[in-house]
């Protein structure tokens, strides 16, 4: 029984959550008392984005000077609006950091260019493997071997996102040398970039003969790579529930073409992007190869170039 004139503690956290988005409040409730103390810091630092080497600087100190803080943090956005070599330096350090979140989940790298990680030891990186969710959204890298390095220390992953990533062109031979990892147990894939295939042939599809991946959604832009895409589907297979997937609009008459003949599970699936009449051929063949008898949703968004309005059909 609580003494008189205290109140219940999971009252107190209570009211305090109804304070997640005010911070204000909530670093007001956080100098009240020690039992206020633990509610607010969960939202004041469950989510933290760090813009540059300065944030970056002040939010080690702060982990320096109060390291019961750490436990509290669970996604950590990286990003830079300075898009310069130099300015990257600091990225880094992302892996250390990443070290003293022992509570951290998900982390995030939007709108970097440059990014290197030579000079980070594997011992290092290994930091990336508590992680569950990983977003990769307009990032450059120096090399592919960066973006092999970084996903490979992510080797716990459930959830993906590859949003417009690139890197500079590395020789071919640079591919033969980069190691082969059990696949992540990934969950949710989402895939929207001009180099998917790369990352598809060079570091998920080489050990994985089967994905448990859950949910795909897929913008594929590689005209000449359907076979990359295709494998990925194949290797999906009945685990995949629910599928998205926008096309080239274009195609050869000679050119392998999509199949979901392995997603037989499907219950979503939503096709979309396809402009008429070059659409024609991606649809039938994903149409044609479609047996998913627990299928609830079939969406088909089609788009004419001559009109302001694109027609959409869909079945449910």
């Amino acid at each position: 029984m609580p003494s008189k004139g205290k109140l219940p503690q999971e009252l107190i956290d209570q009211a305090i959550d109804h304070l997640w988005n005010d911070r204000d409040s909530l670093s007001t409730c956080s100098r009240v008392c020690h039992a206020w103390l633990p509610s607010a810091r969960t939202h004041l630092f469950r989510d933290q984005r760090l813009t540059g080497a300065k944030h970056c600087a002040r939010f080690e100190a702060l982990l320096e000077g109060n390291p019961d803080i750490a436990p509290y943090v669970r996604k950590l956005t990286i990003s830079e609006p300075m898009s310069t070599a130099y300015a990257q330096n600091w990225v880094n350090r992302v892996p250390a950091l990443v070290g003293k979140l022992r509570r951290l989940t998900t982390l995030e790298f939007v709108g970097l260019h440059y990014v290197s990680l030579q000079h980070t030891s594997p011992e290092t990186l290994s930091t990336l493997s508590r992680l569950t969710a990983l977003v990769l959204a307009d990032v450059y890298f120096d090399s592919f071997v960066d973006v092999h390095a970084l996903l490979s220390a992510a080797c716990n992953i459930r959830d993906l996102c590859f949003y417009r990533v690139c890197w500079a062109a590395p020789s071919s031979s640079t591919y033969g040398s980069l190691p082969v990892k059990a696949p992540p147990p990934l969950r949710r894939l989402v895939i929207d970039s001009w180099a998917s295939s790369a990352m598809l042939q060079e570091w998920l599809l080489p050990s994985a003969r089967r994905l448990d991946v859950r949910t795909l959604m897929v913008r594929w832009r590689e005209r000449d790579c359907i076979d990359v895409l295709n494998g990925l589907l194949k290797a999906c297979g009945t685990a995949t529930q629910n599928l998205y997937i926008e096309l080239p609009t274009t195609m050869e008459e000679t050119q392998v073409l999509p199949s979901l003949f392995y997603n037989t599970n499907l219950r979503s699936l939503e096709i979309d992007g396809l402009v008429v009449p070059g659409c024609v051929p991606w649809t039938s063949a994903l149409l044609a190869h479609l047996r998913a008898p627990a299928l609830e949703k079939l969406s088909v968004t089609l788009h004419h170039p001559t009109s302001e309005h694109q027609s959409r059909t869909a079945y449910e």
